[in-house]
């Protein structure tokens, strides 16, 4: 009897063990694609966003400008949200990251009927960077940059 009960739990925890291995995520998902200088010029949501944070911030008017960071990737980028896209205006809001060293930039601007973009990431390993930003409130251009990080 206690043979067979360990017998069929071994089978169900083989079992569960080989259904949980057919259901598992990607390998791309959340997984770290590069690294350091491998990242310039990457999109951070295929590569590094899974441990991303933010770790500089400010507004501009309603916008909200942002230094992101991934310590995995050793790789930074911006971010600008609450940015809508307005019609009438001719001006187009950004988000930009710059890397000090050399002056490395990836822009990014909030699309037709959007309120948030994010650019590509500059390899911040040993190196400082940081966001800078513009958003028209249709009275006013706010413009701005966060700090820099290493």
């Amino acid at each position: 009897m206690k043979l067979s009960r360990l017998v069929s739990a071994g089978l169900l925890g083989a079992t569960l063990l080989a259904g949980a291995t057919l259901t598992a995520p990607p390998a791309s998902a959340g997984a770290l694609v590069c690294s350091g200088s491998a990242c310039d010029g990457r999109d951070p949501q295929g590569n590094c966003s899974g441990d991303a944070r933010t770790v500089d911030s400010l507004t501009l008017g309603q916008a909200i400008l942002e230094l992101r960071y991934s310590r995995a990737c050793r790789a930074a980028w911006a971010r600008i949200s609450n940015a809508p896209w307005r019609v009438n205006d001719t001006f187009v809001s950004f988000a930009r990251i710059i890397r000090n060293s050399d002056g490395r930039t990836y822009t990014c601007s909030v699309p037709q009927g959007g309120t948030s973009c994010y650019t590509l990431m500059v390899n911040d390993a040993n190196v400082t960077s940081y966001a800078y930003g513009e958003w028209d409130s249709g009275a006013r251009v706010y413009s701005g940059r966060t700090g820099s990080y290493l």
